[in-house]
């Protein structure tokens, strides 16, 4: 014992040896453990392994700080680690990474976890490397909360759902609009490829949507991507996955051409539903949460919710502070096809200053949104196309229909509903937030 009352470096090491060398023998004696004790033992195997790694970032830490590897012939922290540990040269960068972090005061939470092995070296990295990231965008005396979360999503989730925490926590404890900001910089990303023949006469495209995209494209194959069974023999759908959902986005568009050659809106098979706090939607603020599809779990920022809310097939579940809802909206706000018909005779195209994209390419906008308590009713309507419809959103610009012409205050935050409404409070069961929404961070552990 030394006289912090743990085992010596000396301890430590004769351990070590003579664990080395039974580890080196136990295929001699494996049989020796019960049946019943294999997993168990398998268990024991993984903790060891990960404590050792730890170590290994406490030693070279304390090697840095000696002055041991810059003394060296290595020529950087991992050729020390490579040189005199041949077992971790593939995770030689990883270890040197890890022990920078130990030498950050502020990543304290983080090097707790990596000595006790409760994270791995890898999420340890990738959680410091996402903390990093995120902190200029941090409201003040929100780190310390946010790297306590990353961590236990790290612990739970492992890398990928450290990552798949940025958006959650923008929306939650970033600056205000920095949720927003993010998702407008993602929705510029948005492409679809041109077509590559192959050569089985098959044609490939590559498509990167954002989150809007993402919820979008999921409900409106959702249905259509369903497995059928065979009319006549009742056997399974033997489609692999991809091939059905391949064959319902081309089922979808068809159906779309379809209805636009005819002249009319194409039936709303297909929906997003969306859950929100009053508050939130009112002062944009947090994030609407997607439910119901693959998609379940993807945020959209308030904005974005409040733009789908005009003229998209969006179900909008609003909830109180309390996790109760207050409404469960329908799709009886959007404007109707007579109505869209006569806003296309008066407005013609998009409405914003300066565009011309024709009418039918348009939404149909609430100018005192829908939200807020705005009618569906040809005076609080008016045409924009995709593109200004998400500025106007995004900008909160104002718009009056003065003389049958639509006419826009195009400063920043114009917007300034005078016809408010909360929806009613509903009877029935409370909607509690999911404990395990993709995304969404796991209970802090004590």
């Amino acid at each position: 014992m030394n006289s912090t009352g743990g085992a010596s470096v000396a301890d430590i090491r004769e351990h070590a040896a003579a664990l080395s060398a039974g580890l080196k023998t136990l295929h001699t004696n494996i049989f020796q453990c019960p049946t019943g004790e294999l997993g168990d033992f398998l268990s024991e195997l993984a903790k060891l392994r990960a404590l050792a790694g730890a170590a290994s970032v406490i030693v070279t830490a304390d090697a840095e700080g000696r002055g041991v590897i810059e003394a060296s012939q290595s020529a950087s922290t991992r050729g020390w680690i490579a040189e005199h540990g041949w077992h971790s040269r593939r995770e030689a960068t990883t270890i040197a990474k890890a022990t920078h972090i130990l030498r950050r005061p502020e990543l304290a939470e983080i090097t707790d976890s990596i000595r006790t092995a409760d994270l791995d070296l890898s999420t340890a990295v990738v959680v410091q490397g996402e903390y990093d990231k995120l902190a200029p965008e941090l409201l003040l005396g929100a780190h310390p909360i946010v790297l306590k979360q990353l961590v236990n999503h790290g612990a739970e989730y492992g890398p990928r759902g450290v990552r798949e925490l940025r958006q959650w926590i923008l929306a939650h404890h970033g600056k205000p609009d920095e949720f927003a900001d993010f998702q407008d910089h993602c929705r510029r990303h948005i492409s679809l490829s041109s077509p590559t023949e192959t050569s089985t006469g098959l044609h490939e495209y590559r498509l990167v949507v954002d989150n809007e995209g993402l919820s979008v494209l999921e409900a409106a194959i959702q249905t259509l991507s369903a497995p059928r069974p065979d009319r006549d023999t009742r056997e399974r759908d033997s489609r692999p996955t991809d091939r059905r959902r391949g064959e319902a986005l081309i089922e979808a568009l068809r159906r779309s051409v379809l209805a636009q050659g005819q002249g009319v809106t194409a039936a709303a098979t297909a929906t997003v539903n969306v859950t929100m706090h009053l508050d939130d939607l009112q002062q944009r603020t947090g994030a609407a949460t997607c439910t119901g599809t693959i998609a379940d779990g993807t945020l959209l920022a308030p904005d974005t919710a409040r733009k789908l809310a005009c003229d998209a097939g969006i179900i909008p579940t609003v909830l109180g502070a309390d996790g109760a809802i207050l409404d469960c909206g329908t799709q009886q706000r959007l404007f109707t096809l007579a109505q869209k018909r006569v806003l296309w005779a008066r407005d013609r195209h998009c409405t914003f200053p300066g565009c011309d994209i024709p009418a039918q390419w348009c939404d149909a906008h609430h100018l005192v949104h829908w939200v807020d308590g705005g009618p569906t009713d040809l005076d609080n309507g008016a045409l924009l196309c995709p593109a200004h419809h998400t500025i106007v959103h995004r900008d909160e610009l104002n718009g009056e229909v003065t003389a049958g012409q639509v006419v826009w205050d195009r400063r920043p935050g114009s917007y300034r509903p005078t016809r408010r409404s909360e929806p009613p409070r509903r009877s029935g069961p409370s909607a509690e937030r999911p404990s395990r929404q993709r995304g969404a961070p796991v209970p802090l552990r004590t």
